[in-house]
């Protein structure tokens, strides 16, 4: 009876859903306003985003990718779950946007009456929030590699402010914005980051690798997706003179050098606040005292925190932060009548989109109120997340590999004249956890961090397909020297590998380092290589630019009419198939395993399926694996001849 009922409940909420849906779903009336507003945002010329979506063409081009990353709630980038607060600029879709999408794409993607399209947004051009009142930047370039793993580099930018100032607002401009994708503003007015750069600097800006450095304050930070806001009014953060500015800036590659310079433009408060922010980090110090020591296939390692509020106050803003294997956070209010409110919540945490959250509304929570937060771990074989694999013991540390983990909440006390003593109560909590740490015997590397704690603290192998006759789709192409090729008629080798492409998939691009390795690896062993473009609106000195850009040594085809695309049944980018004399496709699917899922990257492959194929074509053995999933971007639909 439980199933039926809820399978009637899953029938009636789909025909609740289909009903709210317009009766023809077009891009001028339905799709264009959800689709400037979410996505043109960060899909515009200049942008983070990997390719433009600003109008009907190019959303059609796309539609299939984005159906995909929409349902699977991958885009818009938004991770704090809805429904019980609502926060500034919020990015999540409503199931009804997700169903309007769904039935656009079903039923042809129809333009409608063009002239019914709303006009592009007008985006702010430079600064978003107007001119700041103070613009740093990174004394010299930093020369960001085509590929390896990604790259946590602090930069160390002198403000030379001779007096103290207010915040109430930060945001950058990037020379290689494609490649940045989250930046956290931190402050040190000690001089070691300064010291510390300048030990490790060789080449290139002030800064140094890694996530090893303590600041001493801190002024948010920004993730893809993320717009930069000011602080409400009468709140800021405090920058002292003299501060340097740290830039903890993670890359991620894009399959080509890129030369990047971070230029910040940081806005001041008109006056001093009136308000005192005050955080609250539950587990404190990312949980350095909660004894994180994650067994080996553990799947659900959990750490628990509470804090007594002594005062009322309001919550204006919240975020957390974990590495690889974190997986869910969140924070409960337990009011005193024992009613329980939900503050914060991120059920699938994904180190890629880190961001700072601030209410819509910020709330009041009274005197007495308990704050609960929960942090989870998951260190199995089944996390595609997790960057061992086998999984290994992880413990608490400040390298991406080790973990932490912690929910923060940026409280203000209703009274200010209680935010010296919010603050003590805060800084009790912190030792009575490092006191029962210690009591426990936890391990902590105190030197490797840069505290004195006294001072701080007091199967089967399937075989090659049959033979068969070459396909009957054969057809000769000519690469951008004007030579003709035929790639599914393999003579003069033992096979044909054919990588298919878009300019604009990230995925594609990552791997044009590893495919022309591959080319070059198998170039003697009668291997032949071919780069497959399946855009068809790519033109020729288009393809040439990609081509000369990411330094590509094998014959270059453009399949403007998918013909290659039918020939081998390849549905997405970057797919591989590998053609055998008799014109079997011996192997179809991915590169390797290091995208196991969409915006999900290992540190280095764990299998690789194709090299492996190719290797046993060459030993005249069955190949292990003929066909593996393929993770990255649908192939674009070929242009209809009209759209009514």
């Amino acid at each position: 009876m439980r199933t039926a009922s809820f399978i009637l409940f899953l029938a009636l909420s789909s025909a609740s859903y289909a009903a709210d849906l317009p009766k023809k779903v077009t891009f001028a009336e339905h799709i264009a306003p959800l689709v400037f507003e979410n996505c043109t945002t960060c899909h515009r010329s200049g942008q983070v985003a990997p390719f433009v979506i600003t109008n009907y063409t190019e959303t059609r081009k796309h539609a299939k990718m984005m159906l995909h990353v929409i349902q699977e709630r991958y885009m818009p980038p938004w991770q704090p779950e809805t429904g019980h607060v609502e926060f500034i600029n919020e990015r999540r879709l409503t199931d009804n946007q997700i169903a309007l999408f769904e039935k656009w794409v079903e039923t042809g993607m129809a333009e409608g009456d063009a002239t019914k399209t709303p006009k592009l947004p007008k985006f702010p051009e430079g600064w978003r929030l107007g001119e700041p009142d103070l613009i740093i930047k990174m004394d010299k370039p930093f020369t960001v590699p085509a590929e390896g793993p990604d790259i946590y580099q602090n930069f160390v930018i002198p403000t030379n402010l001779p007096e103290d100032k207010w915040v109430s607002a930060v945001e950058f401009q990037a020379t290689a914005p494609n490649v940045v994708h989250h930046l956290l503003y931190l402050l040190d007015d000690s001089g070691r980051a300064r010291e510390k750069a300048r030990s490790e600097t060789k080449e290139g800006p002030l800064s140094f690798a890694g996530m090893g450095f303590r600041p001493t304050g801190s002024l948010g930070g920004w993730a893809v997706g993320a717009a930069p806001v000011k602080l409400p009014e009468g709140l800021a953060y405090p920058l002292k003179k003299g501060s340097d500015l740290l830039l903890q800036t993670h890359f991620h590659l894009s399959g080509k050098v890129e030369q990047e310079t971070i230029t910040i433009g940081i806005h001041f408060a008109k006056t001093p606040p009136k308000r005192t922010l005050v955080p609250l980090q539950l587990p404190p110090a990312f949980g350095l005292f909660s004894n994180v020591n994650i067994p080996p296939g553990k799947a659900d390692f959990k750490v628990q925190d509470s804090f007594k509020l002594p005062y009322d106050v309001d919550v204006i803003g919240a975020g957390a932060h974990a590495h690889y294997i974190g997986k869910t956070l969140k924070a409960t209010a337990i009011l005193p009548d024992k009613t329980e409110k939900q503050v914060f919540s991120i059920k699938d945490w994904d180190f890629n989109w880190q961001g700072q959250y601030l209410y819509k509304k910020p709330f009041r929570l009274p005197k007495g109120t308990i704050i609960r937060s929960e942090v989870t771990w998951d260190n199995s074989k089944a996390n595609p997340r997790n960057p061992n694999s086998p999984p290994v013991q992880v413990t608490w540390g400040e390298g991406s590999n080790d973990e932490m983990g912690s929910v923060t909440l940026l409280l203000v006390p209703a009274q200010e004249s209680d935010a010296t003593q919010l603050r003590s109560s805060i800084r009790m909590h912190v030792g009575e956890a490092f006191i029962k740490s210690r009591l426990r015997g936890d391990k902590i590397d105190w030197e490797k961090l840069g505290i004195d704690p006294k001072q701080q603290f007091g199967g089967n192998l399937p075989q090659l397909p049959p033979k068969k006759k070459p396909s009957p789709k054969s057809k000769q192409f000519q690469d951008l020297h004007g030579k003709a090729h035929d790639p599914m008629q393999v003579l003069d080798a033992k096979a044909h590998v054919l990588f298919f492409v878009t300019t604009e998939c990230p995925n594609a691009n990552a791997y044009i380092p590893e495919i022309n390795k591959i080319a070059k690896d198998y170039a003697n062993k009668s291997i032949q290589c071919y780069l497959v473009h399946v855009d068809p609106e790519l033109t020729a000195p288009g393809a040439k630019k990609h081509a000369e850009e990411y330094k590509i040594d094998m014959p270059i085809l453009r399949d403007t009419q998918h013909d290659l695309v039918q020939s081998t049944a390849v549905t997405h980018t970057p797919e591989t198939a590998v053609v055998l004399a008799n014109g079997t496709i011996a192997y179809r699917g991915r590169i390797d395993d290091r995208f196991p899922a969409l915006g999900k990257k290992r540190l280095a492959p764990t299998q690789c399926e194709l090299r492996e194929a190719i290797d046993c074509i060459i030993a005249e053995k069955p190949i292990t694996v003929s066909r593996t999933k393929v993770v990255g971007c649908f192939i674009p639909s070929l242009p209809k001849t009209s759209d009514k």
